[in-house]
């Protein structure tokens, strides 16, 4: 039983620090004063500030121009929305846009595309969703014109096609072509109709699960093994072959399908469930904000200029027409890396490689394969923003892009260590926030229900919280009634 010594101080003059250490002073007995326990528990607090700051990952806004970071800064504050989720949609926004019309050459015969594969990571109520939604409304709009005028030109198919021959022949109308829409957008698909809506729209598409789990679940749910290689495919951008029996066959030699979704953390562990091996997992760019909590609704309202603005720069690359031979063969326009962007580029891939050659586990080294990928195609989505924004142009890659590509790279690679951190079953103790752990590591490693909830009012949570953190089976021994055993 902890005993409690009350010294001759006025209890309005003790603070919480104060309280918790004359609470816990039996815990440290070659420690024999307040004082001397207050300095230890500051430092056990500092310690652990510390070591929270420095796993502290925070989405580097900068690397945008400054329109962009004004569109971020006015989103966060008047819509809540957690900055690496509006920044990470936003780039989500330009890939779709930019698609088959430009591509980025690192050497002679070695050029990759504009395509992510992004999960937007958060607990529910955390503002996932409308990030992404706000980010692609440019493009749901164009979607939306797009298949007005297919409407109409279906309409006008449908009249003609419902004629005879000779009554077309006698009001002047040729044979009819059946229209299409080319949409920029889909959010429910299959591999075989996905292929169906990008063999007519060749500059891309862009795939939005809202929630990302529908789109794994669904893998090999009909053909075992071919979904998931048809995703690892169009990461990789090799062509798309696709043989039906009732329906011609489909080649698509440049796919661009870039793909975006949320994902609940509880959810990660059956995402990487046998996908750990193949290189799926480490395709996912991960967006993981520190300390993200529900927010309260925001009192403030956007200032219409900030979506006219976003409007305006995902509408100067979506308008950007997409190339075609003689043939109709596509014919991307190539960017080339300027001498010193391009001489920064293999400097990060040689520090890249000395790390992934002394990995820390087999997994590691598979996120750096990737990540190494991603720096050379966020370069080229960063210099394509810095041309719409009239920061830059759009005949090849700058020092400025691939700056801010090797900074968005950093932060991905934190976030996919996170990630697989949880998945590999990391200590709860490191999943909780600051004053959580704090109060664990406070608490002795065995004591009462009355004697804990006194080191948790001292800290300043309430008793019914305090009790249910004790409920979490992960973190306590709960054997005998009213008994409690840390397990970390």
């Amino acid at each position: 039983m902890i005993r409690i010594f009350i010294h001759n101080y006025s209890r309005p003059l003790l603070n919480s620090q104060y309280r918790l250490a004359m609470i816990i002073k039996p815990v440290f007995e070659d420690l024999d004063n307040p004082a001397t326990i207050l300095s230890h528990i500051e430092g056990l607090q500092r310690a652990v500030e510390t070591e929270q700051k420095a796993k502290q990952n925070p989405f580097p806004v900068e690397v945008f121009p400054e329109l962009i970071q004004k569109i971020i800064k006015a989103t966060n504050e008047n819509l809540n929305f957690p900055i690496d989720f509006i920044g990470a949609s936003i780039l989500y926004a330009v890939s779709v846009s930019i698609g088959n019309t430009h591509r980025v050459e690192v050497k002679k015969g070695w050029q990759e595309n504009a395509v992510l594969y992004l999960a937007i990571v958060g607990r529910a109520g955390t503002n996932k969703s409308h990030p992404i939604s706000f980010a692609l409304k440019p493009i749901e709009e164009r979607d939306n014109l797009m298949f007005q005028k297919y409407q109409s030109e279906k309409l006008e198919y449908d009249t003609i096609s419902a004629l005879t021959k000779k009554e077309r022949e006698q009001q002047g109308y040729d044979e009819p072509v059946r229209p299409i829409w080319e949409q920029h957008l889909v959010t429910d698909f299959t591999p075989e109709a996905l292929a169906e809506v990008h063999k007519f729209n060749k500059r891309g598409i862009g795939v939005y699960a809202d929630e990302l789990a529908s789109w794994f679940k669904n893998f090999n749910r009909y053909n075992k093994g071919s979904e998931e290689q048809f995703w690892l495919s169009v990461w990789s951008g090799k062509a798309l072959r696709i043989n039906r029996k009732t329906s011609d066959p489909i080649y698509i030699p440049l796919p661009f399908i870039p793909v975006i979704g949320s994902i609940q953390p509880g959810v990660l562990n059956e995402l990487a469930k046998n996908r750990t091996e193949n290189g799926f997992l480490d395709r996912l760019l991960f967006v993981v904000p520190d300390n993200l909590n529900k927010e309260y609704w925001s009192e403030t309202e956007l200032n219409p200029s900030i979506m006219q603005n976003l409007e305006t720069i995902i509408l100067n690359i979506l308008n950007v027409s997409i190339k075609q031979d003689d043939t109709n063969n596509l014919q991307p326009e190539v960017l080339r890396f300027k001498p010193e962007a391009r001489e920064l580029l293999f400097e990060f891939q040689r520090k890249l490689t000395d790390q992934s050659n002394k990995p820390e586990n087999e997994a590691i080294s598979g996120i750096y394969a990737k990540i190494e990928m991603y720096a050379i195609r966020l370069a080229l989505i960063l210099q394509m923003i810095r041309y719409a924004c009239n920061e830059g142009n759009k005949q090849a890659v700058g020092i400025e892009a691939v700056q801010g590509a090797l900074k968005l790279v950093e932060y991905f690679k934190k976030t996919a260590i996170k990630v697989h951190d949880i998945i590999s079953n990391a200590s709860p103790l490191d999943k909780l926030p600051t004053e959580k752990r704090t109060l664990y590591i406070a608490l002795p490693d065995t004591f009462t229900t009355s004697e804990g909830v006194r080191v948790a009012e001292a800290m300043g949570m309430p008793e019914r919280t305090f009790k249910r953190f004790l409920s979490n089976q992960h973190l306590f021994n709960h054997e005998t009634r009213g008994e409690y055993e840390k397990l970390y």
